[in-house]
């Protein structure tokens, strides 16, 4: 690329492409009906899960459950986070001096996630904070199946 370019630049630019060959991969609806949005309705923590992880597969990343609130009077789940399965950082390890071969780092403090809350009047989980943004690379298509999140086989 030319030499005014910065490296940062040059990964939203990509990440950029890479979202485009992704919808246009896959067909412009197909794609539109996976986006979470703000006030999205789920019956259950179950089905939200499996529709954001399907999202996620549809656009190149994979996901984690990060935390649940639960209820402390009837113990049912209130609120829980899913985020970029590389959300955060790698802490700070006390054997790090005897490791021959540290693994190599995942995680780059990602923010995308998409938080959901029970609204006991209706029963449902709605979506009440979603960040589509990542600070990284999204997978091309033919290496989804490799995440964690996304086994080639169920």
């Amino acid at each position: 690329m030319n030499g005014s370019s910065t490296p940062i630049a040059e990964g939203v630019q990509q990440l950029v492409n890479n979202i485009q060959v992704n919808i246009v991969e896959h067909s412009r609806e197909s794609v539109v009906n996976y986006i979470p949005h703000l006030e999205m309705e789920f019956e259950s923590e179950v089905a939200t899960y499996d529709f954001y992880n399907e999202y996620s597969k549809k656009m190149g990343f994979g996901i984690r459950r990060e935390y649940g609130n639960k209820s402390k009077i009837d113990g049912v789940l209130t609120s829980r986070r899913f985020t970029c399965f590389k959300e955060g950082n790698r802490g700070v390890d006390k054997r790090d001096y005897l490791t021959k071969e540290p693994r190599a780092e995942t995680r780059t403090g990602c923010q995308a996630r998409m938080v959901i809350s029970l609204d006991r009047k209706i029963g449902k989980y709605k979506v009440v904070d979603f960040v589509a943004q990542h600070n990284h690379m999204l997978q091309p298509n033919e290496y989804v199946h490799m995440l964690q999140c996304h086994p080639l086989l169920k």
